[in-house]
């Protein structure tokens, strides 16, 4: 059965390259230690302000109700999100928000005062990682050396906490945590709070395999149009969140995507498999079918 990699990101760049490289042309999916560690206190307090949306009354949070696609902000509720679009909505609720050229003042909770200036410092060093994590494929990839961090400059990333309650009602024919689905964007990094498990992933011609809980660590899979831009060089690998429903289950993707002007191409010397095709206009189309 496949492995997910563990990669330890403190080591030096052209190994993490290599590592990384060998990752995502086979499983699509790696663990990564070591990443954030200066900022561990940031992430400990962002954690208790996420606790603390969430423990906000439903009239509350529904001030603060999903954008709609276009914008993609705000707060869903439980089950109003169907990653699978055939099977029922997902038992989690979630809150989207942006960087601040792409957010919208109407969209931060009030009630909580630390929270919108923790969101901002969050999403902040995300993507400063996220451009770490950049460079590494940069050059695992052959590519100029900045063009994958100038293509998402100010990109349409969204930063995103989830919180899969305690559930104790009736789970519907097929309903999960997380329904099977891959994501849309280039890659989603995956920040974990207070977690028991659950998240699988399915490699090419391999069974469901869990991804390990390991502490302060980040999950980082490629993502659909990234694996178009690359060729089908590297793989976006359906993943899904399994339905252990006797505790609460918290976690944070900021999933990364390109500055929306960006024409995805593909990025190697292989013949095309696709056409070329805007980013934004790929985005929202897969968007679409998740609400």
């Amino acid at each position: 059965m496949t492995e997910i990699p563990i990669i330890d990101f403190s080591e030096m760049d052209l190994a993490v390259s290599r590592k990384m490289h060998q990752a995502f042309t086979t499983v699509g999916f790696a663990v990564f230690i070591n990443v954030f560690n200066q900022w561990q206190s940031d992430f400990n307090i962002w954690g208790d302000l996420v606790k603390e949306f969430f423990d906000l009354p439903q009239e509350v949070k529904d001030k603060y109700k999903y954008s709609g696609v276009e914008q993609n902000l705000g707060y869903s509720e439980v089950g109003t999100e169907w990653l699978h679009p055939d099977r029922p909505g997902d038992l989690k609720e979630a809150y989207n928000w942006k960087a601040p050229y792409d957010m919208e003042e109407k969209y931060w909770p009030t009630e909580l005062p630390l929270f919108r200036t923790q969101a901002e410092k969050i999403e902040r060093i995300m993507r400063f990682l996220s451009f770490q994590f950049m460079d590494r494929f940069e050059y695992a990839l052959g590519l100029k050396k900045g063009f994958l961090v100038e293509k998402h400059l100010y990109g349409t990333t969204t930063a995103r906490i989830i919180h899969y309650p305690k559930y104790n009602a009736h789970v519907k024919h097929e309903q999960l945590r997380g329904n099977e689905h891959t994501d849309y964007d280039t890659f989603t990094m995956l920040f974990r709070y207070q977690d028991c498990g659950g998240l699988f992933v399915k490699p090419i011609n391999d069974d469901w395999v869990e991804v390990p809980v390991i502490d302060n660590s980040i999950v980082l899979n490629i993502a659909d149009m990234f694996q178009r831009w690359t060729n089908d060089t590297y793989i976006s690998t359906p993943h899904k969140v399994m339905n252990v429903l006797d505790k609460p289950r918290y976690s944070m993707p900021y999933f990364v995507g390109p500055n929306k002007d960006t024409i995805v191409k593909n990025l190697t010397n292989q013949p095309d498999k696709y056409e070329p095709i805007s980013s934004y206009e790929y985005l929202l189309w897969r968007l679409k079918q998740s609400y």
